[in-house]
């Protein structure tokens, strides 16, 4: 069992860890409605193993705030959306005590400093964190989703505009407009390997 605040985790705090050991690493994946967060997440363990050279694992944020709220009832709110970054926590530590030395995480909720600040002290001791935001174009955006009627392509483009103007702290963005979400993976990997967006303060890279 690994416990949370033990940096002594066998892949700790990104380290090499035991021999011929890969260190654990946790990836937060962050991006517009439409960037393709939930299809690269959803492409399964062969792409993943692909992906990054070793078994990889992937959360989806919205998945576990399904667990109260599964038809998207309740409003916003601080402390539930801390309560979901706990628990993927927790999940990522379960992970990498079973053979998945890399965690993607994707979610809605993990472009605010403030959000991902307790989520990143929590982890740090035995995994490296880094954050990604993908960056797709407008245009991009809006024609992926074209014929969803849930998302209408003004308020599609509004928020990647949003997103554009506050970019998170240490972030590496990926322009994924022309990717597909296999080569949007791969892309993504490679800026993991190669210390890009780093931002649990040891080593940091963006």
């Amino acid at each position: 069992m690994v416990r949370m605040g033990d940096a002594g985790g066998a892949g700790g705090a990104g380290g090499a860890g035991d021999a011929g050991r890969v260190p654990w690493r946790v990836v937060l994946l962050s991006g517009p409605a439409g960037a393709g967060k939930t299809t690269v997440c959803r492409l399964g363990h062969s792409a993943m193993a692909a992906a990054w050279g070793h078994p990889a694992a992937a959360i989806d944020t919205d998945q576990l705030y399904f667990n109260v709220d599964a038809r998207w009832e309740l409003t916003y709110d601080d402390d539930r959306n801390a309560m979901v970054l706990e628990q993927a926590a927790q999940l990522a530590a379960s992970l990498f005590a079973h053979g998945w030395p890399t965690v993607l995480i994707c979610g809605n909720s993990l472009f605010d400093p403030v959000d991902t600040a307790p989520f990143v002290a929590r982890m740090s001791p035995v995994a490296a964190v880094h954050h990604v935001s993908l960056a797709p174009t407008a245009e991009a955006v809006v024609a992926r989703c074209a014929g969803q009627p849930d998302r209408q392509a003004d308020a599609l483009a509004a928020e990647v505009r949003r997103l554009e103007g506050r970019p998170h702290p240490g972030s590496a963005r990926l322009d994924n407009s022309a990717l597909t979400p296999e080569q949007t993976l791969v892309a993504l990997a490679a800026l993991v390997d190669g210390g890009a967006g780093r931002i649990d303060g040891a080593d940091a890279a963006c």
